[in-house]
């Protein structure tokens, strides 16, 4: 997973280097003395130094998320918020957000969510309505396969970017800011290779040919970024995104938009992930799929 993070951050940083000789913009209000003379690529070196040593982090996660089928009056919108606390390697974390849905002329309903997954991949989750705890044993078992799967970010530089059409790097007192539109249509070759390469082999042949042929069709129509890196630390602070996607299926379209903002925090200040005990004598085993 920390090999999953540092190939997020930095594909998002390579992304940007299109301009990787230039200097950051300063933001309107931003202090002489506080302006930086790194360029674009410097700072993604460092970045990636700093991606490599993280080894804890608390992440907050705001997401919107809405699909249609226009051919079936179907519209579904969710909101996701998630507080979360994970140590990298070895991988384990808390979460605990609440998630609302709601679908065009009916009510929302809302939930909360709640789970740890220990350091060998078992996981805790919270039941809310029944307010019991399950507990799954191997509930992932390509995690492993997935996270030794991540490309060496610093082979993606030159596959990634041709694939910027619009980037600005700008800088304000204490921070880096990354900004760009990548070209949904050139990008939609590059998703779709990333995905084959990095989805264990496992995974790949369990899926239906359905769903082989969703992905076949997926087609991202705009992809944009913020990314946020911290002048002294060089740690990201935060990532927003926004993205709409189109699916066929069986001849239905299906959109997908999707609007998430996420920030990073006390990063390298937890030191373990620790389950209640309450919650594990609790907890009710399901069975291994």
């Amino acid at each position: 997973m920390k090999k999953l993070l540092m190939a997020m951050a930095a594909g998002t940083l390579t992304l940007g280097l299109a301009a990787c000789g230039e200097t950051a913009e300063p933001t309107e209000g931003t202090p002489e003395d506080k302006q930086s003379d790194l360029t674009a690529e410097e700072v993604y070196e460092k970045a990636l130094t700093a991606s490599q040593e993280m080894k804890s982090t608390e992440v907050a996660l705001e997401m919107d998320q809405k699909i249609s089928i226009p051919s079936q009056e179907v519209e579904m919108n969710t909101n996701t918020n998630l507080d979360m606390e994970m140590t990298l390697d070895p991988m384990a974390l808390h979460q605990k957000g609440t998630m609302a849905m709601s679908a065009a002329g009916g009510e929302e309903m809302s939930m909360e969510i709640e789970a740890y997954m220990t350091e060998d991949g078992t996981m805790y989750l919270l039941d809310p309505q029944a307010g019991q705890w399950m507990k799954m044993t191997g509930a992932i078992p390509e995690l492993d396969q997935l996270t030794q799967n991540q490309p060496d970010p610093s082979e993606q530089l030159e596959q990634l970017q041709e694939y910027a059409k619009d980037m600005k790097f700008e800088q304000n007192e204490n921070e880096y800011i990354l900004k760009l539109t990548a070209d949904g249509e050139k990008f939609n070759d590059l998703i779709k290779q990333t995905l084959q390469e990095q989805l264990p082999p496992e995974a790949l042949e369990q899926m239906g040919e359905e769903e082989q042929n969703a992905l076949e069709n997926m087609s991202i129509n705009e992809l944009e970024y913020e990314m946020y890196v911290d002048k002294e630390t060089f740690n990201m602070t935060a990532m927003n995104m926004v993205m709409a996607m189109t699916m066929e299926e069986q001849g239905e379209e299906l959109n997908i938009d999707m609007d998430s903002k996420t920030t990073y925090s006390n990063i390298n200040g937890i030191e373990k992930i620790e389950i209640p005990q309450e919650i594990i004598d609790s907890a009710v085993e399901l069975p291994q799929q």
